[in-house]
């Protein structure tokens, strides 16, 4: 993840780069050429940094999953987390709490 990152970052910090010269070239120097760069270079590398772009979310969303399976092989439960019995509630909300209508129903039994 960190080598997509640093591809990501370098290529936004290049695009700044280039158009701060352009910007520089043309005499539109100082502060105002770096706002303007800064500005330009949003959308530009928004359109010239698409792969890049996809590549650091898919290895955000890679780790995510790693951490997710993880954290269920850590809990000894399942390896799928998506149904949410594997939560280790029993049935219950997700901070560990009972929602209450067990508890109503086993006092209604007694």
């Amino acid at each position: 993840m960190l080598r997509a990152v640093l591809i990501y970052t370098a290529g936004r910090i290049a695009i700044f780069a280039v158009l701060l010269a352009l910007l520089w070239a043309v005499d539109l120097g100082s502060f105002p050429g770096i706002l303007f760069a800064l500005l330009l270079s949003m959308p530009a590398s928004y359109f010239l940094l698409g792969k890049q772009r996809a590549d650091v979310a898919a290895a955000i969303i890679d780790r995510r999953e790693t951490r997710a399976r993880l954290r269920a092989r850590l809990r000894g439960g399942s390896e799928s987390t998506s149904d949410g019995a594997s939560d280790g509630t029993c049935g219950g909300r997700s901070d560990g709490t009972s929602d209450g209508k067990a508890d109503r129903e086993q006092g209604a039994e007694q």
